[in-house]
Order: structure tokens, then sequence, then C-alpha cells
């Protein structure tokens, strides 16, 4: 996405109601957009064609990397040398086992997430490549060992509770399923999708060789079985959101299911893992302003049960998220 401004583009309101509808439902036909947010497909189709030209907007794909089979999530906070975080994080981010990395304030520079496939190759990633990158001066390493809550749609609100249940309605439920990895053109597959998810079938088809209708086939499965994962990279600000916010939270362990429940139920929270390491919950949250911070941390994190501290990163600058560059570190 294009480099971060300190004068942001403003969305107006339809934009911003079509951005939540790609959000629900990233690969909804114009006609459910349009039926969502109240407007035409030739309108709708044009707004978003925009928004996506001018890279404000991206819908990618990603694989899940727990039921592909492909590793385990591991939260790494990074402390830097004075000056050194923004290249350090650009560097990390380029990684391409690192799904998610950030800039913020706090005990911590950065932020990461990466996924794993052992132990020892967590050994082998801290000590020999990532400690010895130029500019970290220490790092904390957290296992997350269990996933509460990774949420695509965030902008709640935005679209009025109807819309959402029939594009949710439109886009299916995620099947439970074993673990299975990808077969070498399924890898290919959530390629051409991790550039665009809104790639046509019949494009997906040109370029893996393929009949249309085996394409579709193969995309709807996926899909289903929760292996390829869609998520509208959009800065939050755009949206009305001014304070994204990282949290470690350390809870009372037989308090820590509850808690976790309660967080993830909250609309604004985007991630929820339960941690072995630092903390024992690691959270992330999209809030309105300053107003709504003070808010969320005294009646949703002051009221939840057992925890005994909370330690509280801005985040700055997400650098990339679902495997995709975002923006770039200034």
């Amino acid at each position: 996405m294009a480099a971060m401004s300190d004068e942001p583009a403003v969305l107006d309101d339809l934009d911003r109601r079509i951005v939540a509808a790609l959000q629900t439902h990233a690969r909804a036909s114009w006609q459910q957009i349009a039926r969502a947010v109240g407007s035409s497909d030739s309108t709708v189709a044009r707004r978003a064609h925009r928004l996506f030209a001018s890279d404000l907007v991206r819908v990618v794909a990603s694989t899940d990397p727990l039921r592909c089979a492909e590793g385990s999530p591991v939260l790494i906070q990074v402390t830097c040398r004075v000056g050194r975080a923004p290249e350090v994080a650009a560097q990390l981010a380029r990684r391409p086992d690192v799904r998610f990395a950030a800039l913020t304030t706090g005990s911590f520079d950065i932020v990461l997430e990466l996924i794993v496939p052992s132990q020892r190759a967590l050994a082998r990633v801290l000590f020999d490549e990532i400690e010895q990158v130029d500019g970290i001066l220490s790092t904390v390493t957290e296992t997350v060992i269990a996933q509460h809550k990774v949420a695509h749609v965030w902008s709640h609100g935005t679209l009025p509770p109807e819309a959402v249940q029939a594009l949710e309605a439109d886009r299916g439920v995620i099947d439970e399923i074993e673990p299975k990895p990808l077969d070498e053109r399924d890898r290919a597959l959530v390629g051409i999708l991790a550039q665009d998810a809104r790639c046509s079938f019949a494009d997906i088809a040109q370029q893996l060789g393929v009949s249309e209708s085996m394409a579709k086939r193969r995309v709807e499965a996926l899909t289903r079985e929760g292996r390829i994962r869609y998520t509208t990279n959009v800065r939050p600000q755009l949206l009305g959101y001014g304070v994204e916010v990282f949290y470690w939270i350390s809870v009372d362990l037989r308090h820590l299911d509850e808690a976790a429940r309660q967080l993830a139920a909250r609309p604004e929270v985007r991630y929820v893992s339960a941690t072995a390491g630092y903390s024992d919950l690691a959270c992330e949250v999209v809030l309105l302003d300053q107003d709504d911070l003070h808010r969320f941390n005294t009646r949703v994190l002051g009221e939840l049960p057992g925890v005994r501290r909370v330690d509280t990163g801005l985040e700055l600058i997400t650098v990339k998220r679902a495997y995709t560059m975002v923006e770039d570190a200034p």
C-alpha cells in the first residue's frame, strides 16, 4: 500500500460502507455490495476500483497456518537502538514467515508475529537470524498457545446489522476440518489471490491453466475450509478509527479463559491470543480516539476478571498484515 502521509486521504460515507462490506465478504459481487451499502452496482464498482487504484484499500488472501499445517504463530517483541526501529522493522517485515509487523510505543519498539514449523526452527530463527539483525538490542518471545480471535472485520457500526447479516449469509460459514497441507496447485492459487483476492474465476483459471469451473470449485472449497482467509487492508484512520493498540495482559490462570472470552466478544478487538511467556494474553484493539482508549482501559480491561498487569503499546505504523506489506516505515 502507499507510503504513510501525515495527512491521510478522507473517505466519504459511501466509501466507508463499501470498505466495511469488503471486510465482511471480500469476494462479494458488486450487486451484493451495492445492496448492502444502498447504492447502484456501477457506482459501487467505480468507487471500489478508485480505492484499489489509489492503493488506499487492498483486498488480499493468505493461508491460515494452523489449518494448512504450516506451523504455529509466535509473537516477538523487539527493542532497538535509538533511531534504528524503522529500518529494523522494514528488514524483519520482508521475511516471508512474518505475518504481522508494527512499530509501537511502550516497552517495545516492534511487535512481530511469525509462523514457525517447530521449536527447533524457532531457535534457529531467533538466535541465528533475528537476533543477528543490526540495531536490535533485545527480544522477548511468546508462544501462542490458543488463538481466541483473529478478526478481519472491525469497522462495526458502519453498515446496518441487516446488511452485515446478508453479506455473512452470502459468504457462508467456515467448516471445522483437520489441518491439511496445500498441494502445489492450491499454493499457486493462493499466490494469485494474495495479490488480488477479488481476481475473477476466469483470470484464476487462465493463470493456472485449468477450467473456470475447476478454479471456482477450488477457491470455494479452500474458503469454506478456512484454509484461505481474506483481509481488506485499509488504514483505520480512513474509516474514522484513530487509535490502534496492542496490549500484553497478565491474568490469574484460573480466569484466563473467561478474560479471553470477554475480550473476543468485543467488536473493537481485532486479535486475542493466549500466550506463554511475557504475558498471558496478547490483544490488538482498534478504537476511535483517546477518549475511546480511556473507556476501553477503564470499562473493559478494568473489569476483566483476574487481571494483574497490563502493558500498552500504541501502534504507530503497521508495516505488514496478513503477510502483505501495508505501509513503508519512515
